[in-house]
């Protein structure tokens, strides 16, 4: 099993640190129905196509054992892409990572 990775902008993700609410949800759950995320070896390539170049992001680790809502794994242009079709726990993110650090967490879960 692979962890699954999310990037969102820090101002994204600050808001909802401080909201404190139970479950996070990214602008494209309601706007396409499902939170973006990658595998660790395809989130900087998804940073350089999705978000300007002096973005300041966060990469959540997110632990899919502990989410609540379906994963489709979307064969995309660019291989396979886990889409979380709801709202991601507080609790399932077991880690946020700056862009340039996110390389050091580990792919699979053991």
């Amino acid at each position: 099993m692979r962890w699954l990775f999310h990037i969102a902008t820090s101002a994204t993700w600050s808001a909802f640190q401080a909201d404190g609410s139970d479950a996070y949800t990214a602008p494209s759950l309601a706007t396409e129905g499902f939170i973006h995320c990658s595998y660790r070896d395809a989130v900087a390539e998804s940073a350089k196509l999705y978000f300007p170049k002096d973005a300041s992001l966060v990469v959540l680790r997110i632990d899919p054992r502990a989410l609540t809502a379906p994963v489709v794994v979307a064969n995309t242009p660019r291989g396979p892409m886990p889409h979380v079709h709801g709202a991601i726990p507080r609790a399932a993110v077991r880690a946020v990572s700056s862009l340039a650090d996110f390389a050091r967490e580990p792919d699979s879960i053991t």
